[in-house]
């Protein structure tokens, strides 16, 4: 049996998989990272599931490396009209190597969170994939993990549906049973991303224009718009209008009917792959957490372009875009724009 070095919210999904691990006779060590933003509820939750599962608990400060590798480069991003996902980076850059770095120095072998996914054990080596709830898996947020860290990690909720996590829970008797669901951008403070920008000196208000440049009202932060973007506006046409491109140099929001949305590619760079994939070869794309997977053919070495089999809608520069192979996560790479 391991010594396991557990990431520990104190919400259900982390407390429940301690739970499991534990139960299957592995000694538990609860991990939790102080990021310095946000709420923070983890650091009151987090204690009471470790004090009910009867194991040891640790914070881990990571609230340097949060800002300089999360928040500050996020809050830049949002700033030059970009949607970046600080979640991803955060997992691949902060929280999985200062987690796994604390675990290590406790003596861990091997370290566990309550994530919906799984890895996949081969002979060259770990692959990710995507949990077994479809509506739940969490792969796409855990895709820049390198496979030197998927090694090490194990997510004991990758087969089982929310359902039972909960159910597990209410028979251990366990206080995260009936804790709310977690929220991405549980880092944010009460004012959201206008706080921390704000705080920044980032905001960049400028005009609202048609595609043929006419300004048709004026906006106080372009970070407060995203491509395909319908509602919070603030202007009146007298029919449907989405964001439908971000001119970060300029800070101009540009807006327009929903069919010039319509795209039928991408080009991305940084990509990452596990399994590179053949010429030709047709792959499942991700343009965004929420976003249906959708079939496309990935060609190029350093910047990638991504040709969707079937037109698609928004896609928002800054975003992650994640290439599935029958459920297993072949590679990712960062959007820099879509055609």
């Amino acid at each position: 049996m391991a010594r396991v070095g557990m990431a520990l919210s104190g919400g259900v999904d982390s407390t429940v998989a301690a739970h499991i691990l534990q139960e299957a006779g592995h000694q538990i060590i609860g991990l939790t990272l102080r990021i310095g933003a946000g709420a923070q509820a983890p650091l009151s939750e987090a204690p009471e599931s470790a004090r009910a599962l009867g194991i040891e608990h640790h914070i881990v400060d990571a609230a340097e490396a949060f800002e300089r590798l999360v928040l500050g480069p996020a809050a830049r991003a949002y700033s030059k009209g970009l949607t970046p996902n600080p979640c991803a980076v955060c997992n691949a850059g902060v929280k999985f190597p200062l987690l796994w770095e604390a675990a290590r120095s406790l003596g861990c072998e091997v370290m566990a969170t309550g994530h919906y996914a799984r890895v996949l054990r081969f002979a060259d080596g770990p692959a990710l994939a995507q949990g077994v709830d479809s509506n739940k898996s969490q792969a796409y947020f855990l895709a820049r993990l390198r496979p030197e860290m998927l090694d090490l990690l194990e997510m004991p909720l990758g087969g089982l549906h929310k359902e039972q996590v909960r159910e597990i829970a209410r028979k251990a008797g366990l206080p995260a049973a009936g804790r709310a669901e977690s929220q991405d951008g549980c880092f944010l403070p009460p004012g959201g991303w206008d706080e921390i920008i704000s705080s920044r000196g980032l905001v960049r208000p400028g005009p609202i224009e048609d595609l043929r440049g006419n300004r048709l009202g004026y906006h106080l932060g372009i970070h407060r718009y995203t491509v395909g973007q319908r509602r919070g506006l603030g202007i009146a046409l007298g029919h449907p209008a989405y964001v439908v491109e971000l001119d970060g140099q300029r800070a101009a929001v540009k807006v327009g009917p929903k069919e010039m949305l319509t795209t039928t590619g991408l080009m991305a760079s940084s990509p990452l792959w596990r399994f590179t994939p053949e010429p030709g070869e047709v792959l499942e794309c991700r343009v965004r957490y929420s976003a249906r997977a959708t079939a496309c053919r990935v060609s190029g070495g350093d910047e990638i372009k991504v040709d969707f089999l079937l037109p698609q809608g928004a896609v928002a520069p800054g975003q992650l875009a994640v290439f599935y192979k029958d459920g297993v996560v072949a590679g990712s790479a960062w959007i820099s724009k879509s055609f």
